[in-house]
Formats: structure tokens, C-alpha cells, sequence
């Protein structure tokens, strides 16, 4: 293990590492001083020389890791403050799942969300889930994002976005967490928001990570005890606050997203105010939208 892991490593477990450390200095010197007296004296020596030079390379060690952790910033931060190489992205969201009793999400379309998030989350019991969207009403905010996301290498390689296919990508994840609520007994907040952000957030009560829709750029994850989750925390609060809420009861049961109808979405958009919207991208659209919905980051 280099120093990067050692570094790497909660501060319970390198502490242990560290305790680790001074129980096998302890052994060595009471082996040599108790297991070996009967040994001839050339060996005798032979062996203390090396007790001795085993217990100093170890001695040594824990000072320059003390010294490293307390007068080198980089490294006292390494493991709280880390950047995720794409390919490595996935797991470390698996990571977060692990454990994970909230999440809470700030983005835009929210396609992982309802992909990965939520179908991995769901069982669990008491499981609360914040979300925060883009408003599909707000048709200037839905062209200057269907903008943004024509201007970047987006995942979606060449589909060519405008505010209706914005809009039906955000009706989508309203749609899939409403379900949920019915159909899974998921306490899911939505919030409708009035801008968009090319940064995304995906936070349990541990860690955060932060993603940019061009997935060839590397992510950043920061741990609870960085000082940045809590103003990331506070930051995805305040957008809370300023956003609209939306109620998502009411939606219909059923056993699967497939077995949704057409009459179950034009009563639920209606009931939420997005009846206009509705009749603009038609029922069926949005319907076939939903039933091919799946993680847009799976291989």
C-alpha cells in the first residue's frame, strides 16, 4: 500500500493503521528481548541488529506520516477532496449507495436519477430523496438549456435538443418520481427551479459528487468532513427554498413504469398545473418517452 492509500483512507481507519503500526513495533521488541536470550550471542546480536532496524524503518515511517498530515495541506485533504476519473465515476457512486439513507439531488434533466438513483434506493426503508429540476413551464429557461446542451459533448453524442425535448426530458423525471411515491412508498421532495446549472450534485449524508454533462471531463467528490460539502449543502438548500414545489400524490398504481397509460399522465399533468404543457408534447409522446427511459450511462 503506497502513500496515497494510506492517505486515502477514512481517519478511523488510518488511525488504526497508525495503532497498527506501534502493536508490531511492541512485538518485535518484546520477541527479541524475551524469545531470543538462549540464542548464542553472535545470533543474539544478529537479531537485535535486525529488531533494531526493523523498529526504526517503522519508527521513521510514522514520523514522516505525521508530519505529512499535519504541514502538508494536499495530502491532509486527499481523501476528503478527490477527482474522479470518468471511468471511475460509476463506482464511486456505488460507493455512495452503499450506505445511503438520504440523497439528495440538484441537476437538470435528472436522467440518472430516475435511471439508477431511484430503482437502486428505493427499497430501502424510510428512504428520503430530494430533488431538484429544471421547470419544464419556463419555456425561455428550456431553450437556453436545449442551448448549452447543443454547445457540449454531451452523451447523447448527436441528438439535437430544443425546449420541447428539454421539457419532455424533465416531464419524464417528474413522471418516474411520482410513480415512485404511489407505487413504491418513496418520500420524494421535487422542486421546479428557474435556472439551469451545467454542474450537477449528488448527495447522501457522507459524501457529495459533483459531474458535468460532458462525461469526458472528470468528476469531484467531496466528503463530509471537507469543509465544501457543507456550502455545497447550503448552496443545494437555498436553491430548494427558491424553487417551487411540487406535489407529486395523487399518481395512479401501478406494478411497472411500462404499465402506464395515457389517461394516467393527462390527469396527473393536469392536476399539477401542466395540463398547456401536456397538450403540447401529447400524451403519447410523453408516454413513450417514459417507457423507454432507462440510465443514459449505462455501457
Amino acid at each position: 500500500m503506497d502513500i496515497k492509500s494510506i492517505l486515502s483512507l477514512p481517519k478511523e481507519h488510518r488511525r488504526i493503521f497508525v495503532w497498527l503500526l506501534i502493536a508490531i513495533c511492541i512485538i518485535i521488541i518484546l520477541c527479541d528481548i524475551f524469545l531470543f536470550p538462549l540464542a548464542s550471542e553472535p545470533t543474539k546480536s544478529g537479531i537485535s541488529a535486525y529488531a533494531r532496524a526493523i523498529v526504526g524503518v517503522i519508527l521513521a515511517s510514522l514520523v514522516m506520516f505525521w508530519i505529512i498530515i499535519s504541514f502538508i495541506p494536499g495530502a491532509q485533504f486527499s481523501a476528503e477532496l478527490d477527482q474522479v476519473e470518468p471511468r471511475k465515476i460509476s463506482s464511486e457512486f456505488e460507493k455512495l449507495f452503499a450506505d445511503a439513507l438520504r440523497w439528495r439531488y440538484t441537476g437538470n434533466f435528472g436522467r440518472y436519477l430516475r435511471g439508477k438513483v431511484l430503482p437502486t434506493l428505493a427499497s430501502r426503508p424510510n428512504m428520503q430523496i430530494s430533488v431538484s429540476i429544471i421547470d419544464p413551464n419556463n419555456l425561455p429557461l428550456c431553450e437556453k438549456h436545449a442551448d448549452y446542451r447543443n454547445s457540449i459533448n454531451s452523451i447523447d453524442k448527436a441528438r439535437r435538443f430544443d425546449a420541447n425535448v428539454v421539457a419532455l426530458e424533465v416531464l419524464v423525471t417528474i413522471i418516474h418520481c411520482a410513480w415512485f411515491v404511489a407505487n413504491r412508498n418513496v418520500s420524494i421532495e421535487l422542486y421546479l427551479l428557474s435556472m439551469y446549472d451545467p454542474l450537477r450534485i449528488d448527495s447522501s449524508d457522507n459524501a457529495m459528487i459533483l459531474t458535468v454533462e460532458d462525461r469526458t471531463r472528470p468528476a469531484l467528490k467531496i466528503t463530509k468532513s471537507h469543509f465544501m460539502y457543507d456550502h455545497f449543502d447550503l448552496k443545494m438548500q437555498n436553491e430548494r427554498q427558491q424553487g417551487k414545489q411540487l406535489a407529486l400524490s395523487g399518481f395512479p398504481q401501478r406494478n411497472t413504469i411500462s404499465a402506464i397509460k395515457e389517461s394516467d399522465i393527462q390527469c396527473f399533468l393536469c392536476d399539477i398545473g401542466m395540463e398547456d404543457l401536456c397538450n403540447r408534447l401529447t400524451a403519447k409522446a410523453i408516454l413513450q418517452a417514459c417507457h423507454e427511459a432507462r440510465n443514459p450511462y449505462d455501457d
